[in-house]
């Protein structure tokens, strides 16, 4: 059976599905251009995280902020409410991520043992908007399922999800050169037919196209297992938000949280 199309309209809707179940929030909230603060409920008892959401668990206190270009929700734990409720009621879309807000922010949640992130951008990419990249010569480009060839910047994708992401990698394309593998794109299944899409690139060998035909590599991957794409930044790496682009990802939301980062 071949799957149905990932197209734009698929994408918005996965995406807006995964947003009001981490965000506790209705789907107009975060598309009717206000700004609203939102209390969480509870996470379900036997995964902790939102059901319907990401895999992330919901630490505890919760703290999130998202925006989807047209004003945005705020939401917090019953506990944060004496000082979330005055910091954003009434606040527009840009006050929204002003400086001293997230650094309010960040000095309030840092009581709590928590680490303010963000805000990061998160673009995502529809079949329609997918644009090919060839590799580079020199280089070939392999479809994988398997944990070999792993070098050290590979490596850095099987560990860079932070305490309480309990997401899965799923496969990996790796870019091979003369000496063996200098790259990779690998994906983790976020949640239910969402994917996010991991680059790692030897340092010598980047600057040369090779990004740009590994994301693409990996998009057409995903797509192909049904699921939809997306591509996480900082909101200063410009030269990954040019691979993303070229490969035609847009940009979908834009997201702050805090999170307990200390060890377990």
């Amino acid at each position: 059976m071949t799957p149905s199309p990932i197209n734009r309209a698929r994408v918005q809707s996965v995406i807006l599905d995964v947003l009001t179940a981490e965000q506790f929030c209705d789907r107009d909230q975060l598309l009717d251009g206000q700004v609203h603060v939102v209390e969480a409920g509870s996470s379900d008892s036997e995964t902790k995280w939102a059901p319907g959401g990401r895999w992330f668990d919901i630490p505890q206190p919760y703290f999130s902020l998202v925006s989807m270009g047209v004003g945005g929700v705020v939401t917090a734990s019953p506990e944060l409410m004496s000082w979330v409720r005055p910091l954003y009621e009434g606040v527009n879309r840009d006050e929204m991520m002003e400086p001293v807000r997230i650094a309010e922010v960040s000095n309030r949640m840092e009581e709590h043992g928590q680490k303010t992130f963000g805000p990061f951008p998160r673009w995502v990419c529809a079949e329609e908007d997918l644009r090919e990249h060839t590799p580079p010569a020199g280089y070939k480009i392999e479809l994988r399922d398997d944990e070999h060839d792993r070098h050290t910047v590979m490596a850095q994708q099987a560990v860079s999800r932070r305490p309480g992401e309990r997401t899965t990698h799923q496969f990996r394309v790796v870019a091979i050169g003369s000496d063996g593998p200098i790259g990779s794109a690998g994906v983790t299944a976020d949640g239910d037919g969402l994917y996010q899409i991991h680059i790692a690139i030897t340092e010598e060998h980047r600057g040369r196209g090779l990004g740009r035909a590994i994301t693409y590599a990996i998009t057409r991957a995903t797509f192909d297992h049904g699921a939809v794409p997306y591509y996480g930044t900082t909101s200063v790496n410009t030269w990954s938000m040019r691979t993303a682009i070229a490969c035609g990802f847009y940009p979908s939301w834009v997201h702050l949280f805090s999170r307990d980062v200390r060890p377990v």
